[in-house]
């Protein structure tokens, strides 16, 4: 009978913490039936860039195209041009942002070799900002050197506080945080997560986290996290420069914790039936 309490218990916390997460999503792309979200508290459309102009639908040329039945569990994007048009979803409310005191996760997954697959130069498979990578912007990235290829996590505040002389800062001084692991492959998927905690405070108190396969891998400290971007429009980039598969992309409205990170890895299928 204690067992069996005891399991009761674990299925009564599990279904909370899911109940929580499920309260959390603000935007959901499983690309299991398309390219529209599955569920957005903005605009659901995907987006590409044509001539520097957000244009509804996928205008690709082919380079990057859904693939059927290559996901974790059901369809996935499938990158396979460094030169394809960058592709978009609108941030306003599918992001949530806050100008005082912001947190947030971001999180997907990632089928691809960077040795052999990725064509030279930097990659970055999500960029978030309403700038450039380098003001007020979030993003993941493969850096352009080394064997393996260091998959790194940047959070830029705005340009004018991190590096307000706009002079040339090397890449250790900057707020940036490489991976301690290397787990990505052609044969399995890696799951991806970032965090981020005490943004827009004023002070040096901001915190961002990057996480592979549902373990810590490193943390942005000790920098004003300042994002301007009241009034601007932000945009959530995927697949820059990036050749491989690419699903699950799920934003929250507030810092996951390490157990639900573990939890969504863990779980290794499609996001919705976690939260069944």
């Amino acid at each position: 009978m204690a067992i069996g309490l005891a399991f009761a218990g674990a299925v009564t916390l599990a279904t909370a913490a899911d109940s929580s997460l499920e309260s959390a999503l603000t935007f959901y792309a499983s690309f299991d039936h398309g390219t529209d979200a599955d569920l957005a508290k903005g605009d659901k459309r995907l987006f590409t860039l044509v001539d520097k102009q957000p244009k509804a639908g996928n205008h690709t040329e082919g380079m990057t195209r859904l693939a059927k039945g290559k996901g974790l569990s059901g369809g996935a994007l499938h990158f396979t041009k460094r030169k394809a048009k960058w592709l978009l979803y609108g941030g306003a409310k599918n992001f949530h942002f806050a100008e005082k005191d912001w947190n947030g996760t971001v999180s997907f997954w990632l089928k691809v070799d960077p040795i052999n697959e990725l064509d030279p130069g930097y990659v970055d498979p999500i960029q978030i900002t309403p700038n450039t990578w380098n003001d007020a912007s979030f993003f993941v990235d493969f850096n352009k050197d080394g064997n393996p290829r260091a998959f790194r996590l940047g959070a830029f505040a705005d340009r004018a506080v991190w590096n307000p002389t706009k002079k040339e800062v090397p890449e250790p001084q900057r707020p940036l945080v490489p991976a301690k692991s290397h787990p990505f492959s052609k044969d399995k998927w890696t799951h991806v997560a970032f965090t981020w905690e005490r943004f827009n405070t004023g002070k040096k108190d901001g915190v961002a986290m990057l996480y592979l396969n549902g373990k810590k891998e490193g943390s942005i400290t000790g920098w004003n996290q300042q994002f301007s971007w009241g009034g601007k429009e932000h945009r959530i980039l995927i697949g820059l420069n990036y050749m491989g598969l690419f699903d699950e992309l799920a934003c929250f409205n507030r810092a996951l914790s390490a157990k639900e990170i573990k939890r969504i890895h863990t779980h290794q299928a499609t996001l919705a039936t976690l939260l069944k």
